[in-house]
């Protein structure tokens, strides 16, 4: 009999896996030239020239950019209203991502260092200057910046707004990735398999973020979200003069948290930064989307951690890989509306439904996650929701509030038609009730809403059927078709494209663990639930048939006879996707 097949994403990433790392960039020096991850600084604004042909000499070049090991011993004059500007190399690709994570540790400045306002940051594509998505966070000292098309390099700008001259020693802290990004495809094996992530030519290419020499001897992975198939070996290769490698499962990571994962081991001197590996590992049932890989260099005993994000569907968020105050815009593909960092939310740890963080929603926030590949099928959209007792509502009139929203198009920057929404909720603390908008107009069904606990938010989509339900505390609030829209519109577009979350001005309320998963296609034949079809499902269909039990119904009339019989036998020909 036919049985359910699951697909196999194959993850391959090439150059360096890194999208976050723990380990500080510099020790006393700067980073290694070869990986194209030197960071530059100067004092003068850059020209489209590249750092390395644009190198700072005391005769010749007084104004190009120098090795941000020199800066780390020298202080530099910032004069009021000039900039300090920090750059990185990598290889320019269209078709590739960049993503880089720059802290600053101040140190001798005149005035607070709040006083240097970030500008910009620029990347240099084909000779032509390209905007980053910027996030900043907590006093000016942790930056996110993302590029869709990976830059030849790039630059960040910070002004002196102070209106004093500065003189400023900055230590900073980096997360750059030269550009990969993972892409998905069919492996091509025949048959039932679970499903697998495979890092082909993967290469460190961070010697920045650790000191030299670096000889990594182990490697350990967690997925965040799945776990691992034991039954499937796990598998790694190198070059033979890194050693001989062996895998063995671990329980708890270097940080001490107990989780599942593979540790990848060597007896010999192990990788250095231009050493390429492929590694496989096998989930159970479904492939997951983030994983953490550690690496240990052994010649300093130091553990560096690395963010692998596939930005794939399903989609999980659970904030834990985020820093307590961290803002979100320009991180793991959130944003604030229209790309502007002026609607960016932070994550916190003073409440959190999985420890230690969740995403607090309030004053100005308007934050938006877009999503690619929800444009058929059936989806599940989850969130836990947290609403202080004290929470008080912004906006003015009708709409006062904060919202939870689910948009069917999303175009950033676009004119935005209220069609685009395709789920509303609104809470407003002004008579305590969620207001949900079901495609009539303005009009709502409306609830208590519930404070001082995690209550989860969940809307069942139907993209097939054109239908949706919203569900509250696990309770049914309303249900309405998809492409009406919120008010009733009927121009909604059959997907799902980003959920968006509005503070416009309230109080605090906490997200966590969100996700957005498919549904799994239906079976009908499939009366014992397994996922495949045998005797077992005939026989529980002959048992609902004698009983008259609706579930025999294949022909539904509220009649049993051999229609229903003809239907079933059809259905569990058909066998399920």
């Amino acid at each position: 009999m036919p049985t359910a097949q699951n697909s196999i994403y194959r993850t391959l990433i090439a150059f360096v896996i890194t999208m976050t790392l723990s380990s500080p960039l510099l020790a006393g020096g700067g980073a290694n030239e070869d990986t194209g991850q030197t960071v530059y600084w100067r004092t003068t604004a850059p020209s489209t020239t590249s750092p390395t042909n644009d190198l700072y000499d005391p005769q010749t070049n007084p104004n190009g950019w120098q090795d941000i090991g020199a800066f780390n011993t020298n202080n530099a004059l910032i004069p009021a209203g000039s900039s300090i500007y920090f750059g990185l190399e990598n290889n320019e690709n269209p078709n590739d991502r960049k993503a880089i994570d720059l802290k600053l540790n101040w140190m001798n400045v005149q005035s607070p260092h709040t006083k240097f306002k970030l500008v910009k940051a620029v990347g240099i594509v084909a000779g032509a200057e390209v905007a980053g998505r910027v996030s900043s966070t907590f006093r000016l000292k942790h930056f996110h910046i993302n590029w869709q098309t990976c830059p030849a390099w790039e630059y960040i700008e910070l002004k002196n707004t102070s209106g004093i001259d500065q003189i400023v020693s900055i230590n900073p802290h980096a997360k750059p990735t030269i550009c990969a990004k993972p892409a998905k495809g069919d492996s091509g094996i025949p048959g039932s398999t679970d499903d697998t992530l495979e890092i082909t030519d993967g290469v460190f290419g961070v010697p920045g973020q650790m000191l030299n020499p670096m000889r990594i001897t182990q490697l350990q992975l967690f997925p965040e979200h799945q776990f691992i198939n034991p039954a499937v070996p796990a598998s790694f290769s190198a070059f033979p003069h890194t050693g001989n490698w062996t895998t063995q499962p671990v329980i708890v990571d270097p940080l001490g948290t107990p989780r599942e994962g593979i540790a990848f081991i060597s007896d010999g001197p192990g990788l250095m930064i231009t050493d390429m590996f492929d590694l496989s590992v096998a989930m159970n049932n479904t492939a997951d989307t983030r994983y953490t890989l550690f690496a240990l260099d052994d010649s300093i005993f130091e553990w560096s951690s690395y963010i692998i994000d596939l930005h794939t569907l399903p989609w999980y968020e659970d904030f834990e890989i985020y820093d307590n105050g961290e803002d979100l815009h320009g991180s793991s593909d959130w944003a604030g509306w229209d790309d502007d960092p002026a609607f960016d939310a932070p994550v916190t740890d003073i409440q959190s439904r999985s420890v230690p963080n969740a995403l607090d929603i309030k004053d100005n926030t308007d934050l938006v996650r877009p999503f690619e590949g929800a444009d058929s099928g059936a989806w599940t959209f989850e969130a836990w929701q947290y609403i202080p007792s004290d929470f008080t509502s912004g906006g003015g009139g009708q709409f006062d509030g904060s919202f939870f929203i689910l948009l069917n198009t999303y175009n950033s920057g676009a004119p935005h038609p209220a069609d685009e929404f395709s789920v509303q909720m609104q809470f407003d603390s002004n008579d305590g009730m969620l207001k949900v908008f079901h495609g009539n107009g303005v009009n709502t069904i409306d609830v208590p809403y519930i404070t001082d606990q995690w209550v989860k938010i969940q809307a069942r989509i139907d993209l097939e059927k054109d239908w949706t339900e919203i569900y509250y505390d696990d309770k049914l609030v309303t249900e309405y078709v998809w492409t009406g829209g919120v008010l009733g519109g009927r121009l909604a577009q059959p997907a799902i494209a980003a959920v968006d979350f509005v503070a416009q001005g309230s109080s605090s309320i906490f997200y966590d663990d969100l996700s957005l998963t498919q549904d799994p296609p239906d079976c009908p034949a499939d009366l014992t639930g397994e996922g495949d079809l045998n005797f077992l499902d005939v026989s529980a269909f002959l048992a609902a048939f004698g009983a008259q039990d609706p579930a025999a119904d294949f022909e539904p009339d509220g009649n049993f006879n051999f229609l229903d019989v003809s239907a079933f036998l059809t259905a569990f020909a058909q066998g399920c996707p």
